[in-house]
């Protein structure tokens, strides 16, 4: 289809609340598989959300001739324990109507700022790869390991929800509180030597809808691997007993399997980002 006619006024701006009806419309065509309900209640979480200053709460919006023609969803972070990078953006659901396509890069080039953040894409349509590589995307996460965690050693270490600990530094009260918020399940872990903290979101995984909590955030692996068997029986005596882990590589000492090359995860920037780390994504107000 022929792009639109040059004297079509271009705009590229960040998303205000009065253009959210739009954006939905613009998100439920590109994406109908998705409900509108789907849109709205993540549009819902990104409004109440507060990006880092001088950040686009919801993303940016394509206009041509004054008409909304395209819509890239950006969600804006903080490392939350300082070990990523200080500032990196997700680069979430992109849509442009077929015939305002010839101007999609305008779109994305606005979209990818400041430049000292790291940007992710953690759910790349197969499609877009290579428009991604071109834009500079590298992948930093390309399997997915299925793990049965209540399987593995006792260790040190006692899950409960976050909310029924105490001592929990702000800064954790602060992820796990807003993550509640998300959805998402906040966990604490209380060792002999401190506590730490998980996230996890329940999905289910087709065919057959099994039940299965996708792991949103860890401090690291090796956190993960040391306290597997704690956090796996409480995941699964409410119904969860299978972890999917975003990993390159087997959890040591818990039973699983590796899927390489599914749910393959990218990444723009002189930071990279932590694999085990997906809070305030997309994975975390949406759900894959």
């Amino acid at each position: 289809m022929a792009p639109p006619a040059p004297a079509a006024k271009l705009s590229c701006r960040q998303i205000r609340p009065a253009d959210l009806p739009a954006v939905t419309d613009l998100l439920h065509e590109g994406f109908p598989k998705r409900s509108r309900d789907y849109w709205e209640a993540g549009l819902r979480l990104l409004a109440a959300s507060s990006p880092p200053e001088g950040c686009a709460q919801f993303g940016h919006l394509l206009e041509v001739g004054g008409r909304p023609a395209g819509v890239l969803l950006m969600i804006f972070s903080a490392s939350p324990d300082g070990a990523g990078p200080a500032l990196r953006g997700n680069v979430s659901s992109w849509y442009v109507t077929p015939e305002a396509r010839a101007y999609a890069g305008l779109l994305v080039l606005r979209a990818l700022r400041p430049p000292d953040a790291c940007f992710v894409n953690v759910s790349p349509a197969p499609g877009t790869l290579p428009i991604i590589a071109a834009q500079g995307f590298t992948r930093f996460c390309g399997g997915v390991f299925a793990a049965l965690p209540a399987l593995a050693g006792r260790g040190p270490g006692t899950v409960r929800p976050w909310a029924t600990a105490r001592g929990i530094p702000e800064a954790d009260q602060r992820l796990l509180r807003d993550h509640d918020g998300f959805g998402c399940l906040g966990l604490w872990c209380e060792t002999p030597d401190g506590g730490l903290p998980f996230v996890v979101r329940r999905r289910r995984i087709k065919p057959g809808g099994i039940p299965c909590a996708q792991l949103i955030y860890c401090r690291s692996l090796e956190a993960l691997e040391r306290h597997a068997g704690a956090l796996g029986r409480f995941l699964a005596l409410r119904g969860m007993p299978l972890l999917l882990v975003p990993s390159d590589r087997p959890l040591n000492g818990v039973v699983g399997r590796l899927f390489p090359d599914r749910l393959p995860m990218y990444a723009r920037g002189a930071v990279p980002p932590r694999i085990g780390d997906l809070s305030y994504t997309e994975a975390a107000l949406f759900g894959f």
